[in-house]
């Protein structure tokens, strides 16, 4: 049966509508901690403790589990600091004491310390640890993890590798994140995960002044080679059935700073198995918008003269960490791409899209761009290369 945890934006409406659907957890953070997250602090809303621990029994009340994210990549080596680890461990009988249910971590080193220490807990291994073999899998299971979100721009389309993991792993449960439209085998996961990190670490005075270049070059690319969108590892709801033949039940929905309706938008599609319009709707982690934005008129190219004003005019046409102020620029068929994952359930994706072009193919029968926002982008995009800070 299907369980899905669901990114909360501390709505607490949106746990009242969360109550009908198989979700079994939310997941959220500060907007700042010693761990940092995924999600950098200036794009996120302001939670400071209270609004976490009325949020928190809020969803304890409605017999759904909190799971707080500690899924930063990278710690600059504080983790060695005894100072650190005192702040840590305090951070830890915090969220212990306000109820918290589970944790999602990537580093190893803070797995220890809280099996050591935190029973109370049960723990998720991000898709940060980028898990993307049984070997990996089992490591993770002998130093305590009970989830593991397995790594999606590598083998969520694996169905062999998955099964495995699924038949093999003695304790730990397979996740599957189901709504993400990174680059397969991202050039920039590592570099983009530690980036975040730290741009949600409480240590990092200069974090409000972060810019998400890793991301803003992804969809640079996807944008010039759009098969890329259809290369990219989301799970449609209608082939979420698929995975639950071979044993997979644990299923994630992001994102965290979307409104409520948007959220629930997503938890009824994959809840129903089933959604009529464009996919992007459901596995972009921005570009939320209501109707009429889409009338918005786009502006001269050259009112731009700096990286920091074309920054925020893509995240205006995009929609990152804002609502967004035009009409999308693709729109994927979902009823479209019926049947398209027997491809892969088959095992007929080698890998070398060279010499397949199964993903391109498709691409040209479900994608359509708005060619006026498309340009536009392309022009923000070749400026930015172009202009200084």
């Amino acid at each position: 049966m299907m369980k899905l945890s669901v990114a909360t934006n501390f709505d607490d409406k949106l746990i009242e509508k969360l109550k009908k659907y198989p979700v079994y957890e939310v997941y959220g953070k500060l907007q700042e901690d010693y761990i940092g997250g995924g999600r950098p602090s200036n794009t996120l809303k302001m939670v400071d403790k209270a609004r976490l621990e009325e949020h928190v029994k809020k969803v304890r009340d409605a017999k759904i589990k909190f799971n707080y994210l500690l899924n930063g990549a990278c710690l600059a080596n504080k983790e060695q600091d005894a100072e650190w680890q005192k702040n840590v461990r305090e951070f830890l009988d915090y969220l212990r004491d306000i109820g918290v249910n589970a944790l999602t971590v990537t580093n190893p080193f803070l797995l220890q310390i809280i099996k050591k220490y935190y029973d109370c807990f049960t723990v998720r291994i991000s898709t940060f640890a980028c898990i993307d073999s049984y070997e990996k899998a089992k490591y993770w299971e002998e130093m305590g993890a009970d989830y593991i979100c397995v790594d999606f721009v590598k083998i969520n389309r694996d169905f062999k590798t998955l099964k495995y993991m699924v038949d093999n792993l003695k304790n730990a449960k397979i996740e599957l994140l189901m709504t993400n439209s990174c680059l397969k085998n991202c050039p920039y996961i590592h570099t983009h995960t530690a980036a975040l990190s730290h741009a949600s670490n409480i240590m990092n005075k200069d974090k409000q002044c972060y810019a998400d270049w890793c991301l803003y070059k992804c969809q640079e690319y996807e944008l010039k080679h759009v098969e890329e969108y259809i290369k990219s590892p989301w799970i449609r709801p209608e082939d979420v059935k698929e995975y639950e033949k071979i044993g997979v039940e644990h299923f994630k929905i992001t994102e965290r700073d979307f409104p409520t309706n948007e959220i629930i938008k997503r938890v009824k599609a994959y809840s129903e198995g089933k959604y009529d319009g464009n996919l992007l709707d459901l596995i972009q982690g921005h570009g939320w918008s209501n109707s009429e934005n889409d009338n918005n008129t786009i502006k001269n190219i050259d009112d731009f003269t700096s990286k920091n004003e074309i920054i925020k005019e893509i995240c205006n046409v995009r929609g990152l960490g804002c609502e967004r102020r035009y009409k999308r620029h693709i729109y994927i068929d979902n009823r479209k791409l019926d049947g398209f994952i027997k491809f892969f359930k088959d095992g007929h994706c080698i890998g070398n899209c060279l010499s397949c072009n199964y993903c391109k193919t498709i691409a040209d029968k479900v994608i359509v761009k708005n060619d006026e926002i498309c340009n536009y982008l392309e022009q923000l995009y070749d400026k930015f290369n172009e202009v200084k800070f």
